[in-house]
């Protein structure tokens, strides 16, 4: 983000920023990183199948990727690939108002993102809709919901494009 204006508002912006608390997560599979503590959430309970891993922060990919990974600051080599559904699935109607239930906040604080299974040679990507993970921005807070939808699907296939093949 750049920062326009003189060099006394661009001196005020960096100390601000500057005295922003920050969280360091060094990982073996992803790197070192430097987040702002207001980037973490809470998931309560963790996830299904990692019930102790609790703190979480999300970070870009790479850039125009749809996907995203879910870094635990609990363990720093777990991560997840997550996405938005809506990035894929044409008319997917996120279960928002029930979310905004569970964690006691408005729809418009929502988050929700699905966890991403990316095979080993990748034709295909496979969306987990049956189980979103949802945060209350304000609060930091979130869960995954295990919903009871029949039509929604742990492993719902998504093709993913043929890249063409370079021309000579």
């Amino acid at each position: 983000m750049g920062v326009a204006g003189n060099a006394e508002s661009r001196a005020a912006f960096t100390r601000a920023h500057e005295a922003e608390p920050t969280v360091e997560l060094r990982s073996r599979r992803f790197g070192d990183f430097t987040v702002a503590a207001a980037h973490v959430f809470e998931l309560d309970p963790g996830l299904v199948g990692f019930p102790d891993m609790r703190r979480f922060v999300v970070l870009d990919s790479k850039p125009g990727s749809p996907f995203k990974w879910m870094l635990c600051l609990d363990e720093p080599d777990l991560g997840f690939a997550v996405a938005d559904p809506a990035d894929f699935l044409a008319g997917y109607a996120a279960p928002v108002d029930h979310a905004a239930t569970l964690l006691a906040c408005t729809p418009a604080d929502v988050a929700l993102f699905v966890l991403v299974t990316i095979p080993e040679q990748p034709t295909e990507i496979f969306l987990n809709l049956l189980a979103p993970i949802v945060v209350d921005l304000q609060t930091r807070r979130g869960r995954q919901m295990v919903l009871e939808d029949t039509k929604l699907d742990p492993a719902h296939r998504v093709p993913l494009r043929p890249v063409p093949a370079a021309r000579p």
